[in-house]
């Protein structure tokens, strides 16, 4: 699984093709990692999203230039 950290930038690979920043990371009850995200086009929209599914590269793909 690659290492994701704050300040990177992850682009959904399902239209629209939302780009997202990472903004912290989360440990739910059950001490999962997840990670709260923001839109780069609307920063007012925030979601938790688990590390697995943003490392997943058929999901999330991360954007090295931004």
């Amino acid at each position: 699984m690659r290492k994701i950290e704050v300040g990177q930038h992850y682009k959904k690979t399902s239209p629209p093709g939302t780009v997202w920043e990472v903004l912290e990371p989360v440990l739910d009850s059950m001490r999962i990692r997840h990670f709260r995200i923001r839109d780069l086009d609307d920063p007012t929209t925030t979601k938790l999203i688990s590390e697995h599914t943003l490392a997943n590269e058929r999901l999330y793909r991360l954007v090295k230039d931004q």
